[in-house]
């Protein structure tokens, strides 16, 4: 063995002790300078050396390391920006509602803790809410919010889901509503909506948007739009029947992420989705019962951006990856 490899063995050697003391024995580079005999530069030296050449195997015994590894097979396959996966408790949904709620308000904070102006859209529902309810507040009043989704029910009531209202009182931006219900009694109504100066000033606004942050809607019997009075029964079972598994912004989708063409797409008075196409548009959902939808959303190919929970993470990748 030549001199120079003798050298680096006894190096390795020390690295190799360096890198126990630290990652197994839990001691302070000081602690193992004293051990060592080195200073504590060398300590760090050694520590880079035991990464750079392996020896050093991490392995992270937490939730949160699972829900890591799903975020980035859901974020290369479907070409995300990001996916960011919270753990779920099947013993507590409430924490994992909690979780998303507190990842979503830490991706909206980096946008909205900008001091140049800002213009964001938000979609509707308990998720959003939820983030929104989860931001710390900020003096930002050069910044603009605006609701893709139209904010009353076929009864007059208000959208007690809206965030938008929200997150302009605890910022003290700007605020622009859709006055309009998610879906229009007859196409005659929603053509005269999508007439309106207002309607139209609204829109523009949206399209000025720099990210989106939306929820993710079911289509089943528990669907939201139905439960809150959005659609009726009979256009709820028009959606089953033809296979609608999920809705964003309103707009129905198959398990392959297509918009469904039927009597109530033709009504929906949200922005069409593929106006958001170079928009960052960020998904806010969770749950088993969401995973189909969610898994459309993302064939489609309509989201840039996913914060989810490790029960739906799972769901969606044994789908694509059997």
């Amino acid at each position: 063995m030549s001199e120079s490899m003798d050298k680096f063995e006894v190096k390795l050697d020390q690295a190799a002790r360096a890198a126990w003391m630290a990652y197994v024995g839990g001691m302070t580079q000081d602690e193992i300078a004293n051990q060592l005999g080195v200073s504590r530069p060398g300590v760090q030296r050694l520590l880079a050396l035991a990464r750079q050449e392996g020896l050093v195997k991490v392995h992270i015994d937490h939730p949160i390391s699972t829900c890591m590894t799903l975020g980035s097979v859901l974020r290369d396959h479907f070409g995300l920006a990001y996916c960011d996966v919270v753990p779920a408790d099947s013993q507590a949904s409430e924490s994992a509602a909690y979780y998303l709620a507190v990842a979503g308000a830490e991706r909206m904070a980096r946008l909205v803790e900008r001091s140049e102006p800002l213009t964001l859209s938000l979609g509707t529902g308990r998720s959003v809410r939820a983030a929104v309810e989860a931001l710390s507040r900020i003096e930002r009043p050069q910044h603009r919010f605006v609701s893709l989704v139209g904010n009353v029910a076929r009864d007059g009531s208000a959208n007690r889901y809206d965030a938008v209202m929200l997150l302009a009182d605890k910022t003290d931006g700007e605020r622009f509503l859709l006055p309009a219900p998610v879906v229009a009694e007859s196409l005659v109504e929603k053509e005269t909506m999508l007439t309106q100066r207002l309607f139209k000033a609204i829109a523009d606004v949206a399209r000025e948007s720099e990210a989106a942050f939306i929820g993710v809607g079911r289509i089943d019997r528990q669907a939201t739009l139905f439960q809150d009075h959005f659609i009726s029964e009979s256009e709820l079972d028009e959606l089953l029947s033809l296979k609608a598994v999920g809705e964003l912004l309103g707009w129905p989708l198959n398990d392959r992420g297509e918009v469904i063409d039927c009597s109530i797409t033709r009504r929906v008075t949200s922005l069409p989705l593929e106006r958001f196409v170079n928009h960052l548009m960020v998904a806010i959902a969770g749950g088993r019962d969401k995973a189909p939808a969610i898994l459309a959303a993302l064939r489609g190919g309509w989201l840039k951006g996913l914060i989810t929970d490790e029960t739906a993470a799972r769901h969606i990748v044994d789908a694509i990856t059997r």
